[in-house]
């Protein structure tokens, strides 16, 4: 069937959500929710309305662009001052929680799917990053603590991008096929690279280019309209260089939003604008189309294995590193238990899910991809649920 209907389709789905937006969130249902349920109802699955033939590299073309826009629209809405206030809680998430529970993850994997170690530490790291656009509905809950807010976004929007190295170190190993060919001082100075040059360019664009965006904004050379856009533009630029660069493009928007050198008045107004409806869309459209496509492949896939995976990937594996990290902050159990709960996985997942694909190739050139693929989709797809609709209870949990 033609892929002309899905245009029609998500016109359709985005039109009918925004006119009872307000009335389905106080069901505690979240849009992507509703539009990965959409597209599942319109695959194979049900209707069958498309059955698109998007190939892997464009819909990760699309994920990179989500994640990266997504990254630096949050960034730019974090207060500087908050790194020295409450520095310590995403130091420890970042520093001793993520590589833990990157551990915790594959070596579950690994008992769970005996004789697959790479596939079993590739599952550990596509898994252990939490998502920037499912932590956004935290993010505006002003009942939680500033600094368990400040706290999830700033891990979610570093995670990503100090987890993409090894994973590359992973699938170098996995194509060449004998750990002995992998030279460890080539992938420690990679990851170095990766972290500094980043940060570096990050920094830089986020700071001259927020300062040009000002200056221009504040003469009245720019248009509102362009205002917008040249806020964009100056996030693809910072993700594109950093790549260049040799850096880590996600690390790197991060930075960017986060060293604006906007007084954060016009530049963040006019990103947070764009962001919370050009970002929104494309969010929307990665979770339709992952419901689309590969949802109906994964679920005839799934075993009882894949499902205990991912409840415990959502629950235990997150929780005990998160709670280990935190020891001697003075946080209490609640909100450490908050802290290690709302690791919502989902874009940066997907994302990387689909870099295993585009360079190793299906099952028949990475042994063990029929455990890989089905226990990503599905956690990502639990994941969606379960912490979207548990943020009203976390709400009244951590008020009382």
């Amino acid at each position: 069937m033609s892929n002309d209907p899905l245009l029609l389709i998500l016109a359709a789905g985005l039109l009918t959500f925004g006119l009872i937006s307000q009335r389905i969130e106080r069901l505690a249902l979240t849009a992507p929710m509703l539009f990965l349920l959409l597209g599942v109802a319109c695959g194979p699955v049900l209707l069958d309305w498309s059955a698109p033939a998007i190939e892997s590299s464009a819909l990760k073309i699309i994920a990179e662009l989500t994640l990266a826009l997504i990254l630096f629209t949050d960034a730019s809405q974090v207060q500087r001052s908050h790194l020295v206030k409450f520095e310590n809680l995403p130091i420890r998430l970042l520093g001793i929680g993520l590589p833990l529970t990157m551990l915790a993850g594959a070596a579950v994997a690994f008992l769970l799917y005996p004789g697959y170690w790479q596939v079993a530490i590739m599952i550990g790291v596509i898994l252990a990053p939490t998502d920037a656009a499912l932590a956004q509905s935290v993010f505006s809950a002003s009942a939680i603590k500033e600094k368990l807010r400040h706290s999830i976004t700033v891990e979610s929007g570093l995670n990503d991008g100090l987890a993409l190295p090894f994973l590359l170190l992973i699938i170098a190993i996995a194509s060449a096929g004998d750990l002995s060919t992998v030279d460890p001082w080539y992938w420690g100075n990679f990851l170095f690279q990766q972290i500094a040059l980043g940060a570096l360019t990050g920094i830089a664009v986020g700071y001259f280019g927020g300062y040009l965006l000002e200056q221009a904004g504040r003469h009245d050379w720019m248009d509102p309209v362009f205002q917008r856009l040249s806020s964009v533009a100056l996030a693809l630029v910072t993700y594109t260089g950093a790549e260049h660069t040799g850096g880590n493009g996600f690390i790197a928007v991060f930075m960017a939003g986060l060293f604006l050198h906007a007084g954060r008045t016009m530049v963040v107004t006019r990103l947070k604008e764009f962001g919370e409806a050009e970002g929104q869309l494309l969010t929307l459209v990665m979770f339709f189309l992952f419901g689309l496509i590969y949802v109906p492949d994964a679920l005839p896939q799934i075993t009882l294995e894949t499902v205990i995976y991912a409840l415990l990937s959502l629950t235990l594996i997150r929780i005990i590193p998160v709670v280990l990290a935190l020891t001697g902050t003075g946080l209490d159990i609640k909100e450490k238990l908050f802290l290690g709960w709302f690791g919502p996985r989902g874009i940066a997942s997907i994302l990387y899910l689909l870099m295993v694909i585009e360079q190793l190739g299906f099952a028949e050139q990475l042994p063990g991809y029929q455990l890989l693929f089905p226990t990503v989709v599905t956690t990502v797809m639990l994941s969606i649920f379960v912490h979207g609709m548990s943020v009203p209870l976390w709400v009244r949990w951590l008020k009382r």
